[in-house]
């Protein structure tokens, strides 16, 4: 999936959004952070959705993919999927990215709100990634998984090109898939079977805006 010019894809925003956005450049620095990650196997859209996402919103993008050592994409490039030994390294430095006081910045500054993708295609994976927000105390750390099925995304990795992660990997990453289960009220499911990208980056965007509006209206403080 190439990637799209957010606002050609994602509908206006309704009048007590676009309040919302009214409020960022006083409110911005208040209150606690949002980290949000877009999570799904290889070839679900997570950059593309992700990077629409973190703009419609004004968060900082990071793509998780930055991340893996060069062993693991090279691992990844001729077929051969990741272990959860592979994925250990990744995944806590993704979750020391979550609190890491970036270069330049001043002592004590607010880090900014993420987007950032990650497979976190287990709930393992995905308590890993919790547990920042759990040492922090003023992160607040939520999912959107974007589902699709086998056959799907194999059609989807057949037709990207200059990825690392080829078709081959999709069966093995729907293997290891652990869509969420009991107490995992912080994941977003979001169906992208049969969709085009827009259509996936106005539903994931709603439901995304409406989540941290029903927490407390925390999203009014932050943004």
């Amino acid at each position: 999936m190439g990637s799209i010019p957010t606002s050609n894809n994602t509908a206006s925003p309704a009048p007590e959004q676009q309040a919302i956005g009214d409020t960022a450049q006083t409110d911005k620095h208040r209150g606690h952070r949002w980290i949000w990650f877009v999570t799904g196997p290889t070839a679900c859209g997570k950059t593309t959705i992700a990077q629409a996402l973190a703009d419609d919103v004004d968060f900082t993008f990071i793509e998780g993919d930055d991340f893996h050592p060069q062993a693991s994409v090279e691992k990844m490039s001729h077929g051969l999927p990741l272990t959860d030994a592979d994925r250990a390294g990744w995944l806590a430095a993704l979750r020391s990215h979550e609190t890491a006081q970036p270069a330049g910045s001043a002592r004590g500054a607010k880090l900014p709100h993420l987007v950032m993708t990650c497979s976190a295609l287990k709930q393992g994976y995905r308590d890993v990634l919790r547990e920042g927000g759990a040492h922090a105390g003023d992160l607040r750390i939520r999912f959107v998984l974007l589902d699709a099925s086998e056959a799907e995304l194999v059609r989807r990795a057949a037709g990207r090109e200059g990825h690392f992660a080829g078709p081959e990997l999709v069966r093995s990453q729907m293997a290891a898939l652990e869509r969420p289960g009991e107490g995992e009220a912080d994941v977003v499911v979001v169906d992208t079977e049969g969709r085009g990208v827009g259509d996936t980056v106005r539903e994931v965007v709603t439901r995304v805006r409406e989540g941290m509006m029903m927490d407390d209206g925390s999203y009014l403080k932050v943004l």
